[in-house]
């Protein structure tokens, strides 16, 4: 059974992870989100993330400012994936990761049971005191201190850092 909104938060708390919970219409896009983070004054990293997979149906998770650009004929050979990357379909993004499109973030990861998606988190968030992302629902944001969001992560899957500039990867 894949983990709701209402679990993920429980398990923060569980953690003692301090979060803001913000709750708000369904956004699908970085356009519609960026109201979000004027309206309700939402401070740190705004990001975007996509589900991706190879050819050989390998999976890949990246989690980004909302800002970069992301070259994914360039990111294929930096992350060693088999042939050219695309987006994940929505039965693939729901079997893997236990969401709707929206509403990925790294939090769905907590759904990837088999442990078979890899996960990159852009290296200038981690350069923020907060990061924002939705918590399995696209009708929510949780901002929580970034160093306890990737405390959070490496207890469900391996965190590596990517930087779009230099196309470095760093295992955390």
């Amino acid at each position: 059974m894949k983990l709701e909104a209402k679990s993920l938060l429980a398990a923060l708390d569980q953690q003692k992870i301090e979060y803001k919970l913000f709750e708000h219409e369904a956004f699908f896009t970085v356009e519609e989100s960026s109201k979000l983070k004027i309206d309700l004054n939402m401070q740190g990293a705004h990001t975007k993330n996509l589900f991706l997979r190879d050819k050989k149906r390998n999976f890949y998770l990246l989690s980004c400012l909302d800002s970069t650009d992301v070259d994914l004929k360039m990111i294929k050979n930096v992350i060693q994936c088999q042939g050219n990357l695309s987006f994940g379909s929505a039965d693939y993004l729901y079997e893997k990761l236990g969401v709707k499109p929206g509403s990925v973030s790294p939090y769905s990861l907590i759904n990837n049971k088999d442990k078979d998606v890899n996960f990159y988190l852009d290296k200038e968030i981690y350069e923020f005191d907060l990061c924002n992302f939705h918590p399995l629902d696209n009708t929510k944001t949780i901002q929580v201190k970034t160093t306890d969001c990737i405390k959070f992560l490496k207890t469900i899957t391996i965190v590596k850092l990517i930087d779009f500039t230099t196309m470095e990867i760093t295992n955390l």
